[in-house]
């Protein structure tokens, strides 16, 4: 380090006029020291720990403040775009302004709400292991089911009426409530003999019919009744007189005529005579039937393609403008034909038939008189306790 004595002489020197060279000759310092004491820094020969560090940190510090200065300029770009942006809307809205559109009064049009039952199989067991888990049934599950399906019509009839003025329900009571011993395998695994299935159901309905007529607020039920094939007497499917040889054409009369002792006049029968029931609602002429006659086979275009075949067929002796069949156990929908789901679900027919896999279910929907079957619904049975 440099004496103090060197440093005042180099001061005077340069006060006194002489030249750097002259200066760094006479002290045998470098010209550079001499610049530096000239200045008044600690240079080389005159270097400290704390003028370093010093001067690191103001170097960190000019780096910091670059770098946040950089951040600024950044931010205040985005910003700039960001009221460009705003002030290109703003002028926008002025020329675009928002329809004020106003909510339209609800005018309440008359219409029918339908609700689809059938394939209740109430007698006929369901092994939740030999269908792989999905599904499970017997006759308590069954009777829980429908007394949901009851309660979830008139909960799908409230919640319509918001919109549409509904006095009327059709019940489309399609067939095979119960499985019967049409087949030897079925007398081995039923819960019941027939007879004693349609006193089961019976009172099923009973129940059923006397809660939409005390909670529904209707002014007319219409109960159009089709049989189906479980439900027959013969061994095999008969074409002559084949209402009257099942199960349920006994059903429906002992119905109609329980309601007929009680006075009540809301309620009215439509009784099967033959395999197609017919009602017509405002002017739309509708079919009723179990759903057995059409010819499907497992193919690939489901049961759409045979059903539409034998819709074209029949439409040729009386026209239809609606189909309303189930026995396929699952619930289809198009703009001219309904097929309702079944209470018992998912089992080895279904498996058989090649049936889509669904939950346990039937239907709901309403008719309006110009539009015809507008809103529909599915009347999902195994979840009931989650709704």
């Amino acid at each position: 380090m440099i004496h103090e004595t060197i440093k005042q002489g180099i001061r005077n020197d340069i006060s006194n006029g002489l030249s750097v060279k002259e200066i760094a000759q006479t002290y045998g310092v470098s010209k550079r020291t001499v610049y530096r004491v000239k200045s008044g820094v600690k240079g080389e020969g005159i270097k400290t720990v704390s003028h370093d560090l010093e001067v690191r940190e103001l170097r960190q510090g000019l780096a910091d403040q670059r770098s946040r200065y950089n951040v600024a300029l950044d931010e205040v770009k985005s910003l700039q775009e960001e009221l460009r942006q705003y002030e290109s809307l703003t002028k926008l809205s002025s020329v675009l302004a928002p329809a004020n559109w106003k909510i339209e009064p609800t005018h309440r049009k008359e219409v029918v709400a339908f609700t689809l039952a059938s394939d209740w199989h109430i007698d006929e067991n369901v092994d939740k292991t030999v269908v792989g888990g999905v599904n499970e049934y017997n006759r308590k599950i069954g009777k829980e089911r429908i007394e949901w399906y009851f309660k979830y019509t008139l909960r799908l009839l409230n919640m319509c009426r918001k919109e549409s003025d509904i006095r009327r329900l059709v019940i489309g009571a399609l067939g095979d409530f119960m499985t019967g011993w049409i087949h030897e395998e079925l007398k081995e695994d039923s819960s019941m003999t027939p007879p004693e299935a349609v006193v089961e159901i019976f009172e099923l309905w009973i129940n059923g019919l006397h809660f939409l007529l005390n909670e529904g607020d209707l002014e007319e039920i219409d109960m159009v009744c089709c049989c189906g094939n479980h439900s027959r007497i013969t061994d095999r499917i008969q074409t002559k007189k084949s209402p009257k040889k099942t199960y349920e054409w006994l059903l429906y009369q002992f119905l109609a005529k329980w309601f007929a002792m009680q006075g009540e006049t809301r309620i009215k029968f439509k009784l099967p005579q033959g395999y197609f029931n017919w009602l017509t609602v405002f002017d739309k002429k509708l079919r009723f039937h179990h759903g057995e006659r059409i010819g499907y086979h497992g193919g690939v275009g489901g049961i759409h393609i045979p059903l539409r075949k034998a819709i074209a067929q029949w439409n040729k002796a009386q026209h239809a403008d609606l189909d309303i069949l189930a026995h396929w156990h699952t619930r289809e929908t198009s703009r001219d034909y309904v097929i309702n789901g079944s209470v018992i679900g998912y089992s080895e027919f279904a498996e058989l038939i090649k049936a889509d896999y669904e939950p346990p279910q039937q239907s709901f929907f309403i008719l309006h008189p110009k539009f015809g079957k507008t809103a529909e619904f599915p009347i999902v049975l195994s979840y009931r306790k989650q709704m």
